[in-house]
């Protein structure tokens, strides 16, 4: 009677722990991590992303009944190409467990690279180069599109054929150049507030940031280039 008793109370357990979980496989936590991840850089980069978890330490995990959702809490605010992902597991949004998961990343633009050979000091121009769908991501912030073409410009190194175009080692003439007079616009939440007449501190090409002084009261200030002697503030 009591060995009879024994087994229903381990076949009651059993099951109330069954029922009260939840099998998640390695391929549902890298798709949802990935997805996670491309959002979160969709806000950085004007580029296509693409996020790849090539693997996980697990075929699958054990977690409590409920609704899963994911935290990047190390490694979201940034992109890079290869990276250790620090993810947080909630349940009904009650932390369960960490995991440290390894993350690929590509950012996908349409740059000039060198169509061949380009000698240093040679100039640079529509026949020395072509625009092709690169990854970007060991660089994003250095590419240059076809739109900066109509500039004078010439490469400070060589750069070989297929080669990204990199602006650090490019010398062309700035949109905005330092002492130079700029138009500044104070935007407030995607509206521009005000403008005013400005001086630069310093050279900038188009997504650069500079300091800007303001002509009538001598603040300084920074701002985005956003065109040829135009430098926008976040305010």
């Amino acid at each position: 009677m009591r060995k009879f008793l024994t087994t229903i109370i381990l076949i009651i357990t059993v099951s109330g722990l069954s029922a009260n979980a939840q099998t998640v496989t390695s391929a549902q936590v890298k798709t949802e991590v990935a997805n996670l991840l491309v959002n979160s850089y969709k806000k950085m980069t004007t580029g296509d992303v693409e996020v790849k978890i090539p693997a996980t330490p697990f075929a699958s995990i054990e977690l409590p009944d409920g609704k899963v959702t994911y935290k990047i809490t190390q490694g979201g605010d940034r992109i890079t190409p290869r990276d250790i992902k620090r993810v947080d597991v909630y349940v009904n949004d009650a932390f369960v467990r960490t995991l440290n998961l390894p993350a690929q990343t590509a950012v996908y633009k349409d740059v000039l690279v060198a169509s061949d050979f380009i000698d240093r000091e040679q100039v640079i121009t529509k026949e020395t180069t072509e625009v092709k769908r690169m990854d970007v991501s060991y660089s994003s912030d250095y590419v240059l599109t076809d739109k900066v073409l109509n500039k004078e410009m010439s490469a400070k190194k060589a750069f070989r054929k297929g080669e990204v175009i990199d602006k650090r080692f490019v010398k062309m003439r700035p949109d905005v150049a330092r002492n130079g007079d700029v138009r500044i616009f104070f935007v407030s939440k995607g509206a521009v507030m005000v403008t005013i007449d400005g001086t630069s501190m310093a050279d900038g090409m188009c997504g650069d940031y500079v300091n800007v002084e303001n002509k009538n009261y001598k603040k300084v200030y920074k701002g985005k280039v956003i065109g040829e002697n135009r430098v926008l503030v976040n305010i």
